[in-house]
């Protein structure tokens, strides 16, 4: 089973992913697992437009339970980053939204996160070889959401 061609590509993928996202999380995230799930949802956040998302989509965008979900808002709310509120059309759903100090420390993160993912991703690819990657990389993320 293991002789099997496509285990190279899965595991390095996987081998890849990890490494790279522990190098990362460990410069812009250092207290941990939850500082590094924070940071995960001042990102998307501040990526998105008027800087709010249903909780939802919030779950979807990490790849984790609602329950999971839930406890990290809990925790970035706590911090006074994000702010939860009924959807303005929607009452089954709740919106989130960054605060001023949550899309100031995306801000400050993000700004460490980009240094870190120049050293551990881009210093070691080619502008054609990054192209690729994030064509492929699109391609598999619409075709399994």
């Amino acid at each position: 089973m293991f002789a099997d061609p496509r285990w190279e590509s899965y595991g390095m993928l996987r081998e890849a992913y990890l490494a790279v996202t522990r190098r990362i999380d460990a410069d812009v995230s250092p207290e941990g697992d939850l500082d590094a799930a924070i940071s995960d949802i001042l990102f998307r956040l501040a990526r998105t437009p008027g800087h709010c998302l249903r909780t939802v989509d919030i779950t979807r965008a990490l790849a984790t339970s609602t329950t999971r979900t839930t406890r990290l808002l809990d925790a970035t709310q706590a911090r006074g980053l994000v702010e939860r509120g009924p959807h303005p059309t929607d009452r089954r759903a709740i919106m989130v939204t960054l605060t001023e100090e949550g899309l100031a420390e995306a801000r400050r993160r993000g700004e460490l996160a980009l240094a870190s993912a120049q050293r551990h991703i881009y210093d070691s690819l080619t502008a054609d070889e990054v192209s690729t990657m994030i064509a492929l990389l699109r391609k598999l993320r619409d075709a399994n959401q």
